[in-house]
């Protein structure tokens, strides 16, 4: 069904948990590793994290809270509510269900979970662009939430020195054509290559964890990351799809104003910024303070630039997704 309906970010709010990270605090339980090793490694100085009663279904709750605030949305209008998690309070019931239960949306609201991570938000920006081109909704509350650092193993340093945890919420709105104050939702592009699951895994984290184990002895589920075949992953396949997005786009790399990619680490981007031959002014780093935030990344960095007054009339960015499947998005904004 074509209507001539565009779909449009109108606002982006985000929650960061009170609980800090910080790379002294690393060091002291890591020797051989210094705070300014860390941060030259990684461009991270701080990772948030939630408090021991402090869940998914919370992050997400606080961050569209403070959108319904920041905005005066009334949330009675909701149409449809995505959250992208890696992280869900329970396997069963979807943590959807406990977001919308929490902020008193109306029992008409559609709800799902969307089990993606670093590639979660291009995807989910489609799904609800999608929806509302199609005609059957008007506004859709898209939020990203994990707790990723439930998944640190303690003996391993080098994820610890890279997650945090966080919320964000994101209104995806049908707008009229040139709607001031909204980011236009065009192209939107994706790829999969499950032969990469293993280099970026928890491995118990799912039904293969607990067969064969009582509830007792199933593990702890860590994240288990190879990261130099990740590496080689991001800057072979990652590039090549940024590239393939501008030419589909007809943009060429001066035109995009913002390139929002995952946050990873500061080392993946930089490698990717240069090899994509992209301007420092144009390429977004958010990872000091908040660090690698899974699906979180990339609205993080969009409310920090909104929140600047940084998008003006004419202006185009490029979201970027790259991760764990392995999985990659991209989404085209044409600011108004």
């Amino acid at each position: 069904m074509t209507t001539g309906r565009r779909a449009a970010l109108t606002h982006v709010a985000s929650y960061l948990p009170a609980g800090k990270i910080t790379n002294d605090s690393l060091v002291e339980n890591y020797p051989g590793w210094t705070s300014e090793k860390i941060e030259a490694k990684t461009g991270i100085r701080v990772r948030n994290r939630v408090a021991d009663d402090e869940f998914t279904s919370d992050l997400a709750i606080q961050a569209a809270e403070r959108l319904f605030e920041q905005s005066g949305f009334d949330r009675e209008q909701v149409d449809f509510l995505f959250l992208v998690t890696v992280t869900p309070d329970q396997i069963l019931p979807f943590t959807a269900s406990t977001v919308q239960n929490g902020l008193k949306l109306p029992t008409s609201v559609g709800a799902t979970d969307l089990s993606l991570a670093c590639s979660g938000y291009p995807y989910a920006l489609a799904m609800a662009a999608s929806m509302i081109e199609s005609g059957r909704v008007r506004n859709v509350l898209l939020c990203t939430a994990d707790r990723f650092t439930a998944y640190a193993d303690e003996a391993e340093m080098g994820s610890k020195t890279l997650f945090g945890d966080a919320g964000t919420a994101t209104l995806v709105q049908c707008v009229e054509p040139g709607a001031s104050g909204a980011g236009t939702i065009g192209l939107c592009r994706f790829g999969t290559d499950g032969s990469g699951a293993q280099h970026l895994i928890v491995p118990t984290s799912g039904i293969k964890g607990f067969v064969g184990h009582t509830t007792t002895s199933a593990s702890k589920p860590t994240f288990e990351m190879n990261g130099p075949e990740v590496f080689d992953f991001t800057i072979r396949t990652v590039s090549r799809f940024i590239a393939d997005f501008l030419a589909e786009a007809e943009l060429e790399v001066d035109a995009v104003d913002y390139f929002v990619f995952h946050q990873a680490n500061l080392f993946m981007l930089e490698h990717l910024r240069r090899r994509m031959k992209i301007p420092k002014e144009r390429f977004v780093i958010h990872l000091a303070e908040v660090g690698n935030t899974s699906s979180s990344t990339i609205p993080l960095a969009l409310a920090d630039l909104s929140a600047r007054n940084s998008f003006q009339p004419g202006q185009t960015a490029v979201l970027v997704g790259f991760g764990t499947g392995y999985s990659w998005s991209a989404t085209r904004v044409d600011f108004t």
